[in-house]
């Protein structure tokens, strides 16, 4: 499953933008990173108050909180190609 990163304003095709591609649970027990993550790290280390305004989207419609996120890849390994 892919997971993307939402702000306010975002639309559903805004998400699906490679830049916003949080990354990919492949089912593995591996989380595939992508160029959202560093968006999302930048985020945490820059502007902290955005954090609530996040929501998560993922390729099969599903829409999560930041914290709904982390809970479903805590378990995984996170990698990077």
């Amino acid at each position: 499953m892919k997971y993307f990163l939402m702000l306010p304003g975002d639309t559903e095709w805004d998400a699906h933008f490679e830049t916003n591609e949080i990354g990919e649970d492949t089912g593995f027990g591996v989380f595939w990173a992508g160029t959202g993550l560093t968006k999302l790290m930048a985020m945490v280390d820059k502007k902290p108050e955005l954090l609530e305004l996040i929501r998560i989207k993922t390729d099969a419609g599903l829409t999560l909180t930041l914290e709904e996120f982390l809970t479903k890849i805590q378990k995984l390994k996170v990698r990077r190609q």
